[in-house]
């Protein structure tokens, strides 16, 4: 176990600054274009995503997306250093008017338990979820942000409806963020219409430079539809 940890440890930092190499030549790229480039990586202790633990303990997450002219693509994955869960990689294009943001998700998980093809499209079989995402940002005036999803087609055959209102309190540096989501349709995040995402995201910035950004993550989570509550830590590293 030890052994394992250790070389976990090693495979993260490898992944972190192999990112943060990568960031700098994106930034580098963008700026020579009409394209914005933003990419990310995160450390957390536990996986949790709408109130559901994905059994990652703890998990790698990167990201990557670039923007024009409001459009935005981009791609997100969830990889687990040790943990009984699968595999994610997501992709992901959007569009924003104004204060409100519409995308289309694909979110894939895959295992060696749970060996999905990325191709696999079937809806009897596949690991593929894809959502509908709406999203109104109040900004800086209006700290709230209300997010409504469906999960459209996929292997959610109940296709359900999730709203999530957030709201954002800035503290001297820092930014806490209180949120929930609720389960309107469906029965993907609980067994019946229920709150099942219901906690708050503190975000404290560690080191700051002209290119770079680290934070750390600290999130207290509780699904009341399936009577579970969650305490998760994290570091993000991101280019500005």
């Amino acid at each position: 176990m030890q052994t394992h940890t250790k070389a976990s440890v090693i495979t993260l930092l490898t992944i972190i600054c192999m990112f943060a190499g990568n960031i700098g030549l994106y930034a580098q790229q963008s700026s020579e274009s009409s394209v914005s480039v933003s990419a990310n990586v995160d450390f957390v202790s536990k996986y949790i995503w709408r109130g559901q633990d994905y059994g990652h303990t703890p998990s790698v997450q990167p990201g990557i997306s670039a923007t024009w002219h409001n459009f935005t693509i981009g791609t997100w994955g969830a990889y687990r250093l040790t943990g009984d869960g699968d595999d994610e990689l997501d992709f992901y294009i959007s569009k924003t008017v104004g204060p409100v943001s519409f995308s289309v998700w694909d979110y894939w998980s895959y295992s060696k338990a749970n060996p999905s093809r990325f191709t696999n499209y079937n809806p009897e079989t596949t690991s593929h979820l894809l959502e509908g995402q709406v999203l109104f940002s109040g900004g800086e005036k209006l700290p709230f942000n209300l997010l409504g999803s469906w999960l459209f087609y996929g292997a959610d055959p109940s296709k359900s409806i999730y709203v999530e209102l957030q709201y954002i309190l800035p503290i001297k540096s820092s930014e806490l963020m209180f949120f929930a989501g609720y389960q309107a349709k469906g029965n993907y995040y609980a067994q019946k219409a229920s709150f099942v995402n219901v906690g708050a995201t503190l975000t404290q910035p560690l080191a700051v430079t002209e290119k770079y950004s680290l934070d750390l993550l600290l999130s207290i989570i509780a699904n009341p539809g399936n009577n579970s509550i969650f305490f998760t830590v994290g570091i993000s590293l991101y280019n500005k």
